[in-house]
């Protein structure tokens, strides 16, 4: 994963509200960058996801997991 992928994520999740998946988030970075070399999967978009503070997982289902930004 690049930088500019991992920057995307951060903002497309800053441009998300409430609770989201890592799907969601890959169409937001589709639609403001289309279909970039740089768009990797949405199962990197959860690894990542996982690894960024201000990110929440919900434990909702098995299919897919849901996440939301943590309150400061």
């Amino acid at each position: 994963m690049n930088m500019y992928f991992k920057k995307w994520i951060v903002e497309a999740i800053d441009s998300i509200e409430g609770e989201f998946n890592a799907k969601q988030v890959l169409e937001k970075i589709v639609e403001k960058h289309g279909t970039s070399p740089y768009v990797g999967s949405v199962t990197a978009i959860g690894w990542y996801m996982n690894k960024l503070d201000y990110v929440e997982h919900i434990c909702k289902g098995h299919s897919s997991k849901t996440y939301k930004k943590k309150e400061c």
